[in-house]
């Protein structure tokens, strides 16, 4: 009998593991808010044995007291070996026009989403990436904010 529950144990671990994760990690914001000046900055260890293609992509925590149902958030993402940094902003919907959670906005009291990159990296180089992230909300203090984050995935052809 404990064999078969260490068995079903070990099958949802298996389970549960995320083959197509590269790299993430999340930082907690203030929480007097997250000011429109201050930058967040993700630096990886050198990625080696790449896929042939990856996606950049951004963890939003907010807790339901958030006033807006969308966040911009102005990135900079720099890919090894290349000149010109990739920047750009992202609009982010939390909430539908209807006031109700958007599609992929989980969690009770604290929401969790992810919010991607629209373009792909192929064939990308290996080496230390850089991600930089800034609010672009009009707020001088962006309030109720819990963290960001920001994560590299294997994205499947």
């Amino acid at each position: 009998m404990k064999q078969i529950v260490l068995a079903i144990l070990f099958s949802f671990a298996l389970i549960s593991c995320n083959s197509d994760f590269i790299y993430g990690k999340d930082v907690d914001l203030p929480k007097a808010g997250w000011h429109k000046d201050s930058i967040i900055v993700f630096q990886t260890d050198s990625l080696v044995n790449l896929p042939p293609i990856i996606t950049i992509g951004f963890n939003i925590r907010n807790n339901t007291d958030y006033y807006y149902r969308n966040m911009y958030l102005f990135f900079e993402i720099k890919v090894p070996g290349k000149k010109d940094p990739i920047r750009d902003t992202l609009d982010h919907n939390l909430m539908t026009p209807h006031g109700y959670w958007a599609k992929g906005v989980e969690g009770a009291n604290i929401k969790e989403s992810v919010a991607y990159y629209k373009f792909a990296i192929q064939n990308p180089p290996e080496g230390v990436y850089n991600i930089n992230i800034q609010q672009g909300m009009r707020d001088e203090v962006l309030k109720d904010v819990v963290s960001i984050g920001a994560r590299i995935e294997k994205l499947d052809q």
